[in-house]
């Protein structure tokens, strides 16, 4: 059976992961230490992902890297982002190719275009980048390193933005750009399994109502979205709910982009 090491396994999608499974694929977490809730036939590196020695016998004997773990918040600053977002990544990703490891698959998010007003969306793949903050940031360079390691070393990698990943849609912007655990795996498993080399950017959401993000390039690939926002609401209003206002409320970066906005309102509409 292949074996798939996930990073930040003890985290959400980590664990909704684990309780689902891939067919044909074994679960290796690199944690500090095994996650309470984790299945029991998982396996389990106990280490830290600042250490290279550790990310290095968490790689060995493994068929494919699902790089889950990283440090996030809306405000949070450039300085804090740089061990595991930056170095971390960078030492995952070479630990891998030596390794012989092929595919890898890179958890990016929606806020590398989190200051895209709401009126430019769906978003596809291809459109600028427009980072809400140090955050998406990070993101952006991560999926550059993916980029430069399929063309360098020959391997399969895969970015996927994701949008909102929870049990529930808990508001409104959440509704635009919600995927449900079922359809994460999904897509992880196209992702460890595609074929040939090359970097590949997605956009990991459902099929929302009034969608942030165009999920046509997964679905060209195989994707194929089963769980609908509307059966997963955490308040059944929420369809029906106003954006809030302000930055919040205009912007694809919602709280993150208000988090990080210092600039003067009518002017950021107004830019191109």
């Amino acid at each position: 059976m292949r074996r798939l090491l996930v990073t930040g396994g003890a985290g959400i999608l980590g664990r909704a992961l684990a309780e689902r499974g891939i067919a044909g694929w074994r679960l290796r977490s690199l944690a500090r230490s095994h996650p309470a809730d984790y299945p029991a036939d998982a396996e389990t590196v106990e280490g830290d992902l600042c250490d290279p020695q550790a990310v290095r016998r968490a790689v060995a004997g493994c068929d494919a890297v699902l790089h889950l773990a990283c440090r996030y918040a809306d405000d949070i600053g450039f300085a804090e982002t740089l061990a595991v977002n930056y170095h971390a990544t960078l030492d995952l990703m070479e630990a891998a190719a030596e390794a012989g490891i092929r595919n890898v698959v890179f958890a990016s998010s929606n806020h590398v275009q989190g200051f895209f007003p709401r009126s430019a969306a769906p978003l596809s793949e291809t459109a600028q980048v427009r980072p809400d903050g140090w955050y998406g940031v990070s993101k952006i360079w991560g999926e550059a390193v993916m980029a430069l390691y399929a063309d360098t070393r020959g391997m399969t990698t895969t970015s996927l933005r994701i949008g909102s990943s929870c049990a529930q849609v808990m508001d409104e912007r959440q509704f635009h750009m919600w995927l449900g655990f079922d359809d994460f795996a999904q897509l992880v498993r196209l992702s460890i399994e595609r074929q040939g080399p090359g970097h590949a950017v997605l956009n990991a959401v459902g099929d929302c109502e009034g969608a942030f993000f165009d999920n046509s390039r997964a679905k060209a690939m195989g994707y194929a979205p089963r769980q609908n926002p509307r059966d997963h609401l955490s308040d059944p209003s929420i369809p029906g709910a106003a954006p809030q206002g302000g930055i919040f409320g205009r912007s694809l970066g919602g709280g993150f982009a208000r988090a990080n906005f210092k600039a003067d309102l009518e002017l950021w509409e107004n830019t191109p």
